[in-house]
């Protein structure tokens, strides 16, 4: 297929000014250059040709942290106990679908069960259903009781933390999801406290480095994220840095943030979560004080000053778990906008390239270049200058496929 895609700007992920009256050219499902439509008029001759007047071109959205078994409704622990296989099946089917229409072309599940990963996976790379580019963890590992432990792996003790990363991996695994501290979604885990120590989650870093895939790890409890920065995890899921104390809120050290930047860390904030919840629950238990996120201003200061200090931030919606509808990714970075204070561009960098990066496929998508996978998004209007133009996608490209067309979807 030859594909040519006009639109007002293109939007390259890179950081750099937009290309202004531009195009992408795709060929063969890889994009054969990026240039203004001027000098890519002859390109057009034998291809199906996109206008996007008005428009803007920019690279495929990328989905850090999602549970695709999940329901994503207020209800979504009691659905996920009470859910038989074939109807998780079904459900991360849809799941998928929606990320890719919305305009996710590399999309990260973060802990479901192996049986409803994995498959979905394969089917999704054998075309049998549609879906973006999938990497993903299968079972969390966590502790007896910990976060996660009704679909998660249990690993107690370092050797056992350890012979669970070999095996996730042998059974298919793209990366590891780990759960350094307990969470909301689990009735009875403690967020604020860790549940491995920095030297076990040593050694399981070192032994997924050693087969080739990263680690993620869930840390609420500044205890977590300590031993996730002192232990070299790769990326760090939350960040809230709750404090040990329950009479406080947060627990925030500038010592730690500063080697987390100097190691190249990656965090995923999952920023939007809170805010629209907020919006729609205000009373809600972990809004109040004692439940963790009782002060959202300070919560969104501390990740400011993590930016500032050169930490990455990723873009993860926590998608399937309470307000992270699957289609709704684009309040990622909305809500970094709009709460952190950085600007759209950066936000669409962090949206792209930095989490592409962070995912290890940064070589074959994440930028709008010659030569990478044809993962493109056309917006209405500029969200350069106006983010929440992310949430108007009107066609999608996914590994070159046309899936979504002038807001019609094609699968």
């Amino acid at each position: 297929m030859k594909l040519i895609i006009k639109a007002d700007r293109i939007i390259d992920g890179l950081g750099k000014k937009p290309i202004e009256k531009a195009a992408v050219l795709v060929e063969n499902g890889r994009i054969k250059a990026v240039d203004t439509q001027a000098k890519l008029s002859a390109a057009s001759e034998g291809a199906e040709v996109i206008n996007a007047a008005g428009g803007s071109i920019v690279p495929g959205f990328i989905e850090a942290h999602s549970h695709m078994h999940c329901a994503s409704g207020a209800d979504a622990y009691d659905v996920l106990m009470s859910d038989d296989h074939d109807t998780l099946i079904m459900r991360s089917a849809k799941a998928v679908r929606a990320a890719l229409l919305s305009g996710v072309t590399t999309m990260r599940d973060l802990g479901s069960k192996n049986e409803v990963a994995l498959p979905i996976k394969r089917a999704v790379q054998k075309g049998v259903m549609p879906g973006p580019r999938l990497l993903v963890a299968g079972t969390p590992l966590t502790t007896t009781a910990g976060h996660c432990w009704m679909f998660g792996t249990i690993a107690d003790t370092k050797e056992e933390l350890v012979t669970a990363v070999r095996r996730q991996v042998m059974l298919g695994a793209d990366c590891i999801k780990i759960m350094s501290t307990g969470g909301n979604f689990t009735p009875r885990s403690n967020t604020r406290r860790a549940q491995y120590s920095a030297e076990t989650l040593a050694a399981a870093v070192q032994d997924a480095e050693r087969l080739g895939v990263r680690v993620s790890a869930h840390c609420h409890g500044a205890e977590g994220v300590r031993n996730c920065v002192e232990a070299g995890v790769h990326n760090l899921i939350h960040c809230t840095w709750l404090s040990a104390d329950p009479s406080k809120t947060y627990d925030y050290d500038v010592r730690v943030v500063d080697t987390m930047a100097k190691k190249g860390l990656y965090v995923d904030p999952t920023i939007a979560l809170g805010p629209r919840r907020q919006e729609v629950d205000p009373d809600a238990d972990v809004f109040k004080h004692g439940g963790g996120f009782a002060d959202m201003d300070r919560r969104h200061e501390i990740l400011r000053d993590m930016w500032d200090r050169g930490v990455k931030f990723v873009t993860g919606l926590d998608a399937g778990m309470h307000m992270g509808d699957f289609g709704t990714h684009a309040y990622v970075p909305q809500f970094m906008v709009e709460k952190m204070g950085i600007s759209p561009m950066d936000a669409i960098v962090s949206n792209t390239r930095t989490t592409a990066e962070c995912l290890g496929v940064l070589g074959e998508t994440g930028t709008l270049q010659p030569g990478k996978s044809a993962d493109i998004v056309v917006v209405d209007g500029d969200p350069s200058k106006d983010i929440t133009m992310l949430h108007r996608v009107s066609t999608v490209v996914g590994q070159g496929r046309l899936v979504k067309r002038e807001g019609k979807a094609l699968v």
